[in-house]
Formats: structure tokens, C-alpha cells, sequence
């Protein structure tokens, strides 16, 4: 209702000291994970080293960053190596942390095959604080960048013996041949 001497009341001019307006940018970070296996040809019974490598393509620093990456049946855990965090064999949960604009970190998983057939390990970002433009944690999606998967096929060998005689029924004091 009052005059007021340096701007007028909606006029949309962002010249006056009657309208301020801020910009809100979310944070995001593009995790992705990549894995592979040093052996996909094992004999049962072998250690295979499967390698995890979860990736920040920015541009902010991905926080709280967590993967699952469960071992499927007919492979047993042996031990872990993580760059940095923690790995739980029980869950399969790697409680990775924090990963800056451009770094990785990597978890490595040693397994003892135990059984023939094809394994198909697979891991997945279950976690992680900021948007990610391109993949949703933990939404079971092979197509998205944040899951990947390997697979295992044990070497399998059909082994079979036959045995033959030259003379099934020989005298006694006769060469045989088998």
C-alpha cells in the first residue's frame, strides 16, 4: 500500500531490491562398476580372483558409496583385499565410503570353486548418497552402468577306460594279451 522509492512491487525487474532468486544445484555422482575374473576356465576345486572396480565420474564426490556383490553356489569365499572399506562375505556388502570426482576403488574376491557348471557372479552398487544421472542403486538393472557381471565355467573332463583281452577263454599256461 505505501510508495517505496527504489522498486516497484511485481514488475519482474531483477535490477530492484524487491525480488532476489537463488539456484539450487543437487549434488550427483556417475558411480559405475566394472568386474572381472583372472580365471574363467578353472578346475574345480581352484581359486579364482574375481577384481571389483567401482568408479566416480563426478562431478561431485560420491559419499556413503556401498556395493553387494553375493557369491553364487558352487563358489566359496576365501578371503578379500579392499582398497579401501570393508567387505562382509556374509552379506556381500562392501561398505566402500567416500569416492572423490574421478577416483576408484577396488575390492578383490578370492573363491574356491567347489562344483562344476557355469557361475555367474554378478555385483551391483546398492548404495550411495548423490544422484546418479545414468543408474539407480540397488534396482537389480544388468543394463545400467552401476551393475556388471562374470561368469565362471570349471573345466569338465569325460574321462573313460575300456580294457580288452585277446583270448577270453586261454588254457592254463597260455600268454595273454591285455
Amino acid at each position: 500500500d505505501q510508495a517505496d522509492p527504489d522498486s516497484t512491487p511485481n514488475n519482474n525487474n531483477a535490477a530492484e531490491d524487491d525480488q532476489a532468486s537463488v539456484t539450487v544445484t543437487p549434488q550427483s555422482a556417475d558411480v559405475s562398476v566394472t568386474k572381472t575374473v583372472n580365471n574363467t576356465a578353472p578346475n574345480v576345486g581352484g581359486n579364482v580372483t574375481f577384481t571389483i572396480t567401482v568408479a566416480n565420474g563426478g562431478p561431485d564426490s560420491a559419499t556413503n558409496v556401498a556395493v553387494k556383490d553375493v557369491l553364487p553356489a558352487g563358489l566359496t569365499f576365501v578371503s578379500s583385499t579392499p582398497s579401501q572399506g570393508a567387505y562382509v562375505s556374509g552379506t556381500g556388502i562392501w561398505a566402500v565410503g567416500t569416492i572423490a570426482n574421478g577416483a576408484n576403488a577396488t575390492l578383490a574376491i578370492v573363491a574356491t570353486v567347489t562344483t562344476g557348471g557355469a557361475k555367474t557372479n554378478s555385483v551391483q552398487v546398492s548404495a550411495s548418497d548423490q544422484f546418479d544421472p545414468d543408474s539407480t542403486p540397488n534396482n537389480n538393472n544388468p543394463a545400467e552402468d552401476d551393475q556388471a557381471s562374470v561368469t565362471v565355467t570349471p573345466q569338465v573332463a569325460d574321462l573313460s577306460v575300456t580294457k580288452t583281452v585277446n583270448n577270453a577263454t586261454p588254457t592254463v599256461g597260455s600268454t595273454v594279451t591285455f
